[in-house]
């Protein structure tokens, strides 16, 4: 019998950059990973996550946020064009949040 087992190894660094807002900071720090001024290497070693593979998704966690924003998508695009696509709306994020899952 085969089992698909994920293994996870997290990689992560605090950064402190003056900002005006989170989104502000969040952009920030974006364009300097994107600049490669930030490169994360074996000194930020966080964590290591095990665990089963859940049908087409990586994890359980994959398998519930999939559910989570198969629920909500069709009401928050409707309300999404009802307000005439503001950029800070939560469809958004459920979009972008299906993109990794």
């Amino acid at each position: 019998m085969q089992i698909n087992i994920k293994v996870t190894e997290v990689l992560s660094r605090n950064i402190k950059v003056d900002a005006t807002s989170i989104n502000e900071a969040i952009d920030i720090v974006e364009n300097m990973y994107k600049k490669e001024e930030i490169v994360l290497d074996y000194t930020d070693f966080n964590n290591v996550l095990i665990e089963k593979k859940e049908e087409n998704f990586n994890s359980k966690k994959d398998l519930l946020i999939n559910k989570v924003i198969q629920y909500l998508i069709k009401d928050e695009e409707k309300h999404y064009e009802e307000l005439q696509k503001p950029n800070n709306h939560i469809y958004l994020t459920l979009l972008e949040l299906q993109k990794y899952i």
